[in-house]
């Protein structure tokens, strides 16, 4: 079952409020994803689903010396809320095992196994910067969605300049931050590339 079947299966038993941002999701976001070649591949992560969330949707193009890839992930409690996280993939990536970084062609990795990994934030630093749609209560829960789908849409085409132009070498390193206000250095980013 490759993850486009998993995704499928999780996304049937997901509450009317989360499907409706799934339905946002899937039809407002990935087009333009792939209108870039930024697209879903039966082999993401060399197919192993023990990589990949059954609640994600994995994005990539692979083209170029780095691969732009792209994982939205949907709250793991099925709540109506998602984040967004990114990276550029170079040929050869790092999975974190007990005895340590072991190297892997990046046709086998998930989005955290290249040099660093980032969230794609809204802009503000406040609470819920990384996130999109909502976790508790919404008086206006279609307008909420609607709104917070708008919100990370005119972010991507900030998203697709970072990938033409490549990550700056000064986001790799360093302590988990914002390294722009629309993208955070997440805890567990590594560059195993300078130590391995």
């Amino acid at each position: 079952m490759d993850q486009s079947d998993r995704f499928g299966r999780w996304r049937k038993k997901i509450p009317a409020s989360t499907a409706k941002l799934v339905d946002l999701v899937s039809d407002q976001i990935v087009p333009l994803f792939q209108a870039r070649g930024i697209v879903q591949h039966t082999d993401y992560a060399g197919g192993r689903t023990l990589s990949v969330g059954a609640n994600c949707i994995p994005l990539q193009l692979r083209q170029g010396v780095e691969w732009p890839t792209v994982e939205i992930l949907f709250d793991k409690r099925a709540r109506p809320a998602l984040g967004v996280t990114f990276a550029m993939l170079p040929e050869l990536c790092f999975r974190k095992t007990e005895r340590g970084p072991i190297q892997i062609p990046r046709s086998e990795a998930n989005v955290t196994e290249g040099p660093a990994f980032f969230s794609l934030c809204k802009g503000h630093r406040g609470y819920n910067d990384r996130n999109f749609g909502y976790y508790y209560f919404s008086l206006s829960p279609n307008r909420k969605l609607i709104v917070e789908i708008n919100t990370l849409k005119s972010l991507l085409p900030w998203l697709f300049d970072l990938f033409e132009s490549g990550i700056p070498d000064d986001w790799l390193q360093g302590p988990p931050r914002y390294v722009d206000r629309h993208a955070f250095l997440v805890l567990g980013s590594r560059n195993y590339g300078d130590s391995a």
